[in-house]
């Protein structure tokens, strides 16, 4: 026997099983058991019976009625939907389409179910073809290159999120940073925003150029008031990259697809600054083709130095008032075989600037990274070379953006101005053109300012007694082991004693308002819990900011393990991607309910999104009456104090150990003699 059976006639949407464990945010056993379970739950109307379908709006419906219809964020919900199209439609071309459908709305100002009527909204060929229609429509007042597919009617419940995504851009965003790393890991989406700012503020220019631009992270600084341009050889990530910044502009930059290198989309032209990550480590660059390209004025790049080519590259296209910036490996600064190219643009002026930046500026790589900055040879030569070393800028183990910025954007202004810099010993220093061109030529900011750090002796005197203070604080926090002797108690789930009033479940939602006069306020983010810090973060955009209050519970959505903290006396708001859990104190003790969050166990209740996102709603504590609740808080709270000072310990004791092993290698400190140790 067949045991087919037709679709349904009509713009039914159809769902699988699968798609409806992710819309409860359960396993797809679960949904089998239902089906078991329940006379009620819809029944199938197509597929077979090893993979049935259903009416999408009656699965919904069902699981609304039963409490099980899972309450995700925006981002979850449209990988929800996306993920519910895979296998039948290319996803990136539906993001594109998408894209293209938000910008009409950002345009005329409204949303899509107030321009449809409400039988057209919900009817899903009818939605589908009026976002054709409009789709069509932008792209030829726009005149996008673009060509976005025509939605099918099973888009329509993706489509029906385009009113939420217009009021939270970012979440359709990461959606599009997301799927473009999968589709080209190496060189995609891993320019963080902060980076991108800094390189802006080196390369400040209305005309901008990036040969290798990814997803546009170096070209969005200058989309509100230049032109920018870009190439990139993933022709299907060119088109995402210009979908992306429809979100920030009605007027998208000049893509080119092509290898820069060995097909150059942009011949001839000039621009007034080219910023630019280039790929890493590439051997086939095109070193035998290319070998007799005009592009090597300051000398054929070696066959295993792709990046001194693509600082070449980027010389061709810079006018002779430009500036070029770009994000390379630290090993260009001093590799043998680049050691010609480096002393031609030293002697002729054009390399103005090398800076040393922190670890995890650029994610994805473990490789220390520099910026160089370089002038077109036509310009005024300063006589030196302006090196700066940002390494050390650590904030809890991440860059230290807005240390970095204080320290490279003022003296690269005043130097470019002026060709001057006051040195300060172990930071920065203008170096000589005639010192830095011996046998190596090492470009290296720490080599040349090394030499110049004074060790501060009773800086790290200071540093040792506040260290040896927190280690003889940690011994009272640690409590005693005692095994438990009653019996397993009844739990209640998070999301069930939020019903009842117990407490309350928050989350941060943005609007998505770029406005630049919006309010910016200090955030607790996802980072400042996992590292025990304060907040650190900013929020722009709220309609509704969720303020931090004492008693508070937040942990983050993401993360390899679990982490919660009991808010105290931080003055901020709620960041995204963290849950925030307000107890009703009459029946709730903070510390309690942050203890018992912490469980190894929870790790496993995630959103089913595919992604280690935390479902707190899911996760369960014992009934334990409030007075006994006490006991437990107490316990917790030492663990949670003691972890704090874990935290504290190996960060200050590792910056001192770090100064300790500077100041005996630097001629500022010895080594203790025999009869002057304790």
């Amino acid at each position: 026997m067949n045991d087919q059976q037709d679709a349904p006639t009509g713009t039914v949407t159809t769902i699988n099983a699968v798609n409806i464990a992710r819309l409860a945010g359960v396993r797809r056993a679960a949904v089998s058991n239902w089906r078991k379970r329940y006379d009620d739950f819809p029944a199938q109307i197509a597929g077979t019976a090893s993979s049935p379908l259903f009416d999408a709006d009656e699965i919904r419906a069902w699981l609304d009625k039963y409490g099980k219809l899972a309450e995700l964020p925006l981002a979850d919900e449209l990988w929800r939907e996306l993920d519910g199209l895979r296998g039948t439609t290319d996803t990136v071309e539906v993001l594109i389409t998408f894209a293209v459908a938000l910008r009409h709305l950002f345009d005329h100002h409204g949303r899509l179910a107030a321009e449809l009527t409400t039988e057209t909204f919900e009817n899903d060929r009818a939605l589908t073809e009026a976002v054709a229609a409009r789709v069509s429509t932008t792209v030829g007042e726009l005149d996008l290159d673009l060509e976005p597919l025509a939605p099918e009617p099973d888009w329509a419940p993706l489509l029906r999120l385009l009113d939420r995504a217009a009021e939270e851009p970012s979440a359709f965003e990461e959606l599009l940073v997301s799927t473009a790393e999968r589709a080209e890991p190496r060189g995609a989406g891993v320019v963080p925003p902060e980076l991108a700012r800094l390189m802006a503020g080196l390369a400040d220019r209305d005309e901008v150029f990036d040969p290798y631009c990814g997803l546009g992270e170096l070209l969005l600084p200058t989309l509100d008031s230049g032109v920018a341009a870009g190439q990139h050889p993933n022709r299907q990530l060119l088109r995402l990259a210009t979908a992306r910044m429809l979100l920030h502009t009605r007027t998208p930059p000049r893509p080119a697809a092509g290898d820069a290198l060995r097909e150059d989309g942009f011949p001839g032209q000039t621009f007034g600054a080219v910023r630019c990550v280039p790929p890493w480590n590439v051997k086939d660059w095109g070193f035998e083709e290319l070998q007799f390209d005009p592009r090597w004025e300051y000398g054929l790049p070696p066959r295993g130095a792709a990046e001194l080519a693509w600082v070449q590259h980027a010389l061709a296209h810079l006018d002779t008032s430009g500036v070029a910036v770009l994000g390379l490996p630290a090993g260009v600064c001093g590799q043998a075989r680049g050691r010609r190219i480096r002393a031609e643009l030293v002697r002729r002026g054009v390399l103005r600037a090398v800076v040393a930046l922190p670890s995890g500026a650029l994610p994805g790589t473990s490789a220390s990274t520099v910026l160089w900055v370089l002038r077109n040879a036509g310009a005024e030569p300063p006589g030196g070379v302006l090196l700066l070393d940002g390494s050390r800028l650590l904030k809890a183990k991440s860059p230290d953006w807005d240390a970095l910025r204080e320290l490279v954007l003022p003296a690269w202004r005043e130097f470019d101005g002026a060709g001057t810099w006051p040195e300060e010993p172990g930071v920065c220093r203008v170096v000589p053109a005639i010192d830095l061109l011996d046998e190596e030529v090492d470009l290296s900011p720490a080599r040349h300012l090394a030499g110049s750090v004074r060790t501060d002796v009773a800086g790290i005197r200071t540093a040792r007694e506040h260290l040896l203070g927190l280690l003889r604080e940690l011994p009272a926090l640690v409590p005693e082991v005692l095994p438990e002797d009653a019996p397993a108690r009844p739990h209640a789930r998070i999301g069930e004693l939020a019903r009842t009033g117990a407490m309350t479940v928050l989350q941060q939602v943005p609007t998505g308002a770029r406005e630049e006069d919006a309010a910016e306020l200090t955030a607790l983010t996802a980072q400042d819990v996992h590292a025990g810090r304060a907040p650190s973060g900013v929020l722009r955009g709220a309609a509704e900011p969720v303020r931090l209050r004492e008693g508070d519970v937040v942990l983050p959505m993401l993360g390899e393990r679990l982490v919660s903290r009991v808010i105290e006396r931080e003055e901020a708001v709620l960041g995204p991607h963290l849950w925030l859990l307000r107890p009703n104190p009459e029946q709730l003790d903070s510390w309690f309910l942050a203890g018992f969050l912490r469980n190894s166990a929870n790790a496993a209740l995630g959103a089913g999104s595919g992604t280690a996102r935390l479902d707190v709603r899911k996760v369960e504590l014992p009934r334990v009456p409030p007075e006994e609740q006490r006991r437990w808080s107490d316990t917790f709270r030492g663990l949670f104090r003691l972890e704090h000072g874990l935290h504290r310990v190996r960060e200050q004791g590792g910056k001192w150990v770090d100064d300790m092993i500077d100041g005996l290698t630097g001629n500022g400190l010895r080594p203790p003699r025999d009869e002057e140790r304790g």
